[in-house]
Order: structure tokens, then sequence, then C-alpha cells
């Protein structure tokens, strides 16, 4: 049988898929966010869909989604286009804004591939990436060092009293 990562297919998002990348999206962040003692909504209100279907056709932002057969089980969003403002204006920066996987996809690959794209863009671009993980996320944070990314020292006010932490990649 083949790893599972090698059953991932990266792609662009398609003006469709905003919905089900709202579900999924809501689905993900619940579990983290309860697991750090935040309760957020599980299913997203049409507000929240509408977030999503702008994302997916927002040209500034890329919005990759992560497949196993049909099935959408991942999503990675990247701005280079300063939809999001950047902490380093010295520096050539891309912004990842998130990258989220179903919860019952939780480690078989499927985050490992959305972040092997990640780093492949950034390094395309000769670019600082640069993320904020919510300080109460301890499975992100050792995802995104396992993956390469350090702390920069920054941190802004998030949920329950919890900072989001900044982290880079180097290219």
């Amino acid at each position: 049988m083949s790893e599972p990562s090698q059953l991932v297919h990266i792609r662009d998002a398609v003006p469709g898929d905003g919905d089900a990348l709202a579900e999924m999206h809501a689905r993900s962040r619940a579990v983290y966010y309860r697991a750090g003692g935040h309760e957020v909504a599980v299913h997203p209100d049409e507000e929240y869909r509408e977030t999503w279907r702008k994302m997916v056709d927002d040209p500034r932002i890329a919005v990759l989604v992560a497949a196993i057969d049909d099935d959408i089980v991942g999503v990675i969003t990247v701005d280079a286009g300063e939809v999001f403002p950047t902490r380093a204006s010295h520096e050539k920066r891309v912004r990842l804004v998130g990258i989220f996987v179903e919860p019952d996809r939780w480690s078989i690959g499927v985050g490992g591939a959305l972040m092997a794209r990640f780093v492949s863009l950034a390094r395309q671009a000769d670019a600082v990436g640069e993320v904020e993980v919510w300080e109460r996320n301890p499975r992100a944070i050792r995802f995104y060092e396992r993956h390469g990314w350090t702390r920069d020292g920054t941190s802004r006010a998030g949920p329950a009293g919890a900072a989001y932490l900044g982290y880079v990649h180097l290219p």
C-alpha cells in the first residue's frame, strides 16, 4: 500500500469549494480551540461561508486544497499580495494565513503535503515564510517546528487570553 501522503493531491481551490472549505475549517479549528479551553462553532454560519467563497475568488490569496480521491481533507491559504500585513518591511515575506486538515485525517501526511507545497512556493519567491500559531495549540506548534519553523519573538493577543505566536521559515 502507498504511504498516505502519496495519496494526497494538492490543487488550486475552485469557486465551488468555498462551502466545503468553510465546513472543514470550522471542524478543524473547533477541535484545537476546544483543546485549548476556547469554544468556537463547529458549523459555519453564512458570513463564515461567504468569507471562504471570497478567499477562493481573491487572486491575491492562493487557496490550495488537499484532496484524497474526491474528498477535500485539507487547505492552506497563502498571501504574497499583502492582503494580510506582514511583520517585516525590510525583507520579502510570504504569509501562511492558515493550514487546516480534517481532524479525522490528522497525522496521515495531509498537513505535511500542504506544508511542502508552501515551503516550495516561499523558496520560489526567495521569501521568508511567516505564520502565527495560537499558543494553546501545542499540536500545531510541534508541527511547525518539525517542518523547520522557528519563533521570531513576536506575538499578538488571541482568544481566551492566549497569544498568537509568530514563526518564520527561512528560504
